[in-house]
């Protein structure tokens, strides 16, 4: 029964050890911050480096009562969509709204795009998507999900410590955006462009963009002794498997949470097209899911992604991709592990001026 099946994680130490895992998940964040590799996350609190204090800002959108109530009910109502979903289907996929034939013919979206990753209403292809999304999975990953994603800036931060700060930084899948924008509030001279194939993301990766300008960017630059003007990031719908960009083109290239939802020839794809338009001397830095190997403990479980509706899980978690940038021309840097997700970087050595497999 229900009640019982509660009461066995109870005396299995499951619910401690999730809560232990949180808790670590913060400490790492917090090692990176008191280290000044990073910055403190600019949405959510404020430390007075002086006075060695910490201030809830009230002003923040997050901090108000009725964006609490407002995502609540954003939950509720796509977590009764998801197990409705699931439970119909039996654990097959169904896809969003649209008419899958047609709209890949007509508009050049891949066929595995139009899966709905998690059950999540609509896939990736409506407003209402990118408005839960966000509050979706950090429920999913107990909240620890933004400071998972940020071990993404230290790989970034190390690379350019003793250079001028990158130019141009390209977010691949950017997604809402969220991520997007802890990485403008730590580069906040480079120029920031997002990529991604729903339209829908890409608007509500433009109101973050928008909204950490109105209420940090000016600040932000300051903070660096910078002295220009705030300016707007570029937002671009493309397939991560055919950029619209130059050789050659940026400094930094970030990309998260988008490999384990791809099939194995679209990463190749992907990895080629990312090798291609990091400048020589530049970095490419990929943020996802951890593999088999990265956490022994966690190797008879994992596998279990699978079952939320993705289709490519057990092939990501089971295929070693380094050696496919080593093919581009890249250079392994880095690895950084946080609970369930992993960071590594590739560097381009100068030498090399375009990478393809």
């Amino acid at each position: 029964t229900k009640g019982s099946s509660i009461a066995n994680i109870a005396k299995s130490g499951l619910v401690a050890r999730m809560l232990l895992e949180v808790a670590i998940v913060y400490n790492q964040d917090w090692r990176w911050i008191e280290s000044k590799s990073i910055n403190f996350p600019w949405d959510a609190l404020v430390t007075d480096q002086n006075k060695n204090e910490i201030k809830i800002q009230l002003d923040h959108k997050q901090n108000s009562p009725l964006f609490a109530l407002l995502e609540t009910s954003r939950l509720i109502r796509e977590s009764v969509g998801i197990f409705s979903r699931r439970d119909k289907l039996g654990g097959a996929p169904s896809g969003p709204w649209l008419d899958r034939k047609k709209t890949a013919s007509a508009m050049a979206y891949p066929e595995y795009y139009f899966n709905d990753f998690h059950y999540q209403t609509d896939g990736w292809m409506s407003s209402s998507s990118a408005s839960v999304y966000e509050v979706s999975t950090e429920t999913l990953f107990l909240g620890k999900q933004d400071a998972m994603q940020r071990q993404t800036l230290i790989p970034l931060v190390q690379h350019f410590e003793n250079d001028e700060s990158p130019a141009a930084i390209l977010e691949v899948a950017c997604g809402t955006g969220r991520f997007a924008t802890f990485t403008r509030d730590n580069f906040p001279k480079a120029d920031m462009t997002l990529t991604d194939l729903s339209p829908f993301y890409l608007e509500k990766a433009r109101q973050h963009d928008q909204y950490w300008m109105d209420y940090r960017g000016e600040e932000a630059l300051k903070e660096n002794l910078i002295n220009m003007d705030i300016k707007p990031a570029k937002f671009v719908q493309a397939n991560a498997e055919s950029l619209p960009f130059p050789d050659n083109s940026f400094d930094a290239v970030t990309c998260v949470y988008l490999f384990h939802e791809l099939p194995e020839n679209a990463r190749l794809n992907a990895i080629s097209e990312m090798a291609r338009i990091v400048k020589p001397g530049g970095i490419i830095v990929l943020t996802d899911s951890i593999q088999l190997g990265d956490r022994s403990d966690s190797d008879d479980r994992i596998g279990n992604f699978k079952d939320l509706n993705e289709p490519h899980y057990e092939n990501y978690i089971s295929t070693e991709f380094s050696k496919w940038f080593e093919n581009c021309g890249l250079v392994c840097d880095q690895k950084y592990v946080s609970s369930t997700t992993k960071t590594v970087s590739f560097i381009k050595p100068r030498n090399v001026n375009s990478g393809h497999v």
